[in-house]
């Protein structure tokens, strides 16, 4: 209910989903009168694995984490994180508002051994294959340690969704060099190399993310946000620049036509929404982050990602990794 197209986006491609999966169920939460007129036309099977759990609360972009503790808690939001907390559910995706997911997300799943801060992350295209990135936008200010949680958690997640087994790990900096950036980066990136249990490559720039030079890049919420936000508004760019070709002048639309095709090719395997759905890392439950703009398209994409992790069991993984790092540490101290 908190996305922009709310469910005129989501009941769509929630029918597709299941379509596609035959073996799988979903449950949406929100305002019955808004969600069944768009079942009518539906099978009885259909519907029959889409149940509708009524929910007139909602949370809109405009609640702050402090009122959707407070006021929210039998919104659609709220509930669904209840159904994975009860185990009703493997997972559950949403557009809605990241902060009072977050803080519902801690409240009622509550965060793994060893995590102070879930984070956002994702698996982006590169050149030769996929590279996770987080975080993207959960955490703002971040320490060394912070950090250094994040890489831990990324690991995991590449692990599943690159099925490699050997992940490398690179902080995102304004420079490869080990005296460039702040105080923070440059502590983490000495705590990373001192962890044996992690391969650390060093710094990376912001156009090594999609070179395909390393796994995992980890950042503050703030670095990772603008890098993938810039990356998607160039995609755009490259798309918006593809479909005015044609009204060039007669000789740039002759060259422009030999390449069209391979723009148009490179703009449908990078379109923002076919890699929308985050993952919130850290808590103990499979949590995704749709866009709050994502077309039917986009948040069908998100459902993929969300049986993808429930079906690994990201969230146990995550936490199972987070506690034996946890326990090694209380070891040695």
């Amino acid at each position: 209910m908190g996305g922009d197209l709310g469910p005129r986006s989501v009941v769509p491609a929630c029918i597709r989903f299941l379509s596609r999966y035959p073996a799988a169920e979903l449950k949406l939460f929100g305002p019955r009168s808004q969600l069944h007129p768009l079942l009518t036309n539906q099978s009885d099977s259909m519907r029959a694995r889409l149940e509708i759990v009524d929910c007139e609360q909602v949370i809109t972009q405009a609640c702050n984490p402090v009122q959707a503790l407070r006021h929210k808690r039998e919104s659609s939001m709220a509930r669904a994180l209840q159904a994975v907390a009860d185990g009703d559910c493997s997972a559950m995706v949403t557009s809605g508002n990241t902060g009072a997911l977050l803080a519902l997300g801690r409240s009622i799943l509550g965060t793994v051994e060893g995590v102070r801060r879930p984070a956002l992350g994702k698996s982006l295209p590169t050149a030769d294959g996929s590279c996770f990135l987080l975080d993207l936008g959960a955490n703002i200010d971040c320490s060394a340690e912070d950090l250094v949680l994040f890489a831990r958690m990324g690991v995991e997640a590449q692990k599943v969704f690159a099925e490699k087994r050997d992940v490398s790990v690179a902080l995102l900096n304004i420079g490869a060099e080990e005296h460039k950036g702040t105080e923070e980066i440059r502590r983490a990136g000495k705590l990373l190399s001192a962890d044996p249990s992690l391969n650390y490559v060093g710094f990376v720039e912001g156009h090594d993310i999609f070179a395909g030079v390393v796994d995992v890049v980890v950042c503050n919420g703030l670095m990772g946000n603008v890098a993938m936000k810039s990356a998607e508004g160039v995609i755009r760019l490259i798309g918006q620049k593809t479909f005015t070709i044609d009204k060039k002048a007669p000789i740039k639309r002759f060259f422009g036509q030999l390449a069209i095709n391979l723009l148009r090719k490179w703009r449908s395997q990078l379109e923002p929404g076919r890699y929308n759905g985050a993952n919130f890392l850290g808590l103990a439950g499979n949590v995704i982050k749709s866009h709050g703009g994502a077309s039917s398209e986009a948040f069908y994409r998100a459902l993929i990602t969300a049986k993808e992790c429930a079906e690994a069991d990201l969230a146990e993984r995550v936490g199972r990794s987070m506690a034996l790092q946890s326990q090694q540490q209380t070891g040695c101290d």
